[in-house]
């Protein structure tokens, strides 16, 4: 089977040939038609996305189709439009094989008028912003700061919130502004000092605020932004919650597959959301399987404006 792979961190990446990994008894093959590409791809390729082993196949989100099933699985049957997350065995490859029912790499079959490009774009940046909202307790009336909101998971946080009846505050590049006031921003922050910036406009501090691009320092630096009581996440690892604990802040260091969100149900929750209309999905541009080491490089530059895709296989029927 065609893949792109690594052998070693901090590869650019291999477009070759790879064998076709086994099904287990509780595991589904999946004909890969689509996939996801996000930050965590290009962390992946780095190594700083924990240990793996090597050839590593790349990416994790996609759509496809069944292929087969192993003795064991009752959920799938071959030609089953699928979307999630193939965690273990990649998504940059033509077939995967992912685990039936596991919190780490959840898998829903898609609804019929779900197309596979939103279907392979929701599942990861998806997950996350629904599972931030979850730790933020995010409500009807909730003050919410989102710090980075113009990403891709910001941008799905800002419409998940407005359907809650939060009010929502983005701190986003002038040139974002109408983007993220678009997707459900009451106010929107352009002022490179996050701290000034807000404080030259709010007089009290927010409930919850959701940081997607700070790291430890600027983090402390935001934490007069939090109400005594509310709640901070990060979704990169750089809060010290015992230093914020200290400050009457709940600070959590978001690890979305570790949730109770990371789930069956929340990927149907998620695909219903989109087909209804309460969130859009801004796909940037499709490319093709041997262009996934350059597309992840204009990910991790900043330079993608919506969610990139990869096509690997046909379109399904």
């Amino acid at each position: 089977m065609r893949a792109v792979y690594i052998d070693h961190f901090n590869e650019h990446g291999t477009v070759g040939e790879l064998p076709e990994p086994l099904v287990g008894r509780t595991s589904i093959l999946v004909r890969v038609g689509l996939a996801g590409i996000n930050p965590i791809d290009w962390k992946t390729r780095a190594g700083k996305a924990g240990s793996r082993s090597f050839p590593l196949v790349l990416g994790q989100d996609f759509a496809g189709i069944v292929e087969r099933v192993g003795d064991g699985v009752t959920r799938f049957v071959p030609g089953d439009r699928v979307f999630g997350i193939a965690r273990e065995n990649g998504s940059f490859v033509q077939t995967t094989v992912v685990p039936d029912d596991r919190r780490d790499s959840p898998i829903a079959r898609i609804p019929d008028d779900l197309d596979d490009e939103r279907a392979a774009a929701l599942p990861t940046a998806g997950l996350t912003a629904l599972a931030a909202l979850n730790e933020l307790r995010v409500e009807f009336g909730t003050t919410l700061l989102v710090i980075g909101a113009a990403g891709y998971v910001g941008s799905l946080a800002l419409q998940l919130a407005k359907k809650r009846g939060a009010l929502v505050t983005a701190c986003v590049k002038s040139r974002q502004a109408n983007a993220a006031r678009r997707e459900g921003a009451r106010d929107v922050i352009a002022d490179s000092d996050t701290l000034k910036g807000v404080r030259a406009i709010y007089e009290r501090p927010f409930d919850a605020v959701l940081d997607l691009v700070s790291n430890g320092e600027n983090l402390k630096r935001h934490a007069p932004l939090v109400a005594p009581g509310g709640r901070l996440v990060t979704t990169l690892g750089a809060a010290d919650v015992a230093w914020f604990a200290e400050r009457g802040i709940v600070a959590t260091n978001l690890s979305t597959d570790k949730t109770d969100t990371s789930s069956v149900q929340s990927l149907r929750r998620l695909a219903r959301m989109v087909v209804d209309g309460t969130i859009r999905l801004d796909i940037a541009e499709t490319r093709s399987l041997p262009e996934a080491p350059d597309a992840l490089d204009t990910v991790e530059s900043g330079r993608a404006l919506g969610k990139m895709l990869l096509r690997i296989g046909a379109r399904a029927a």
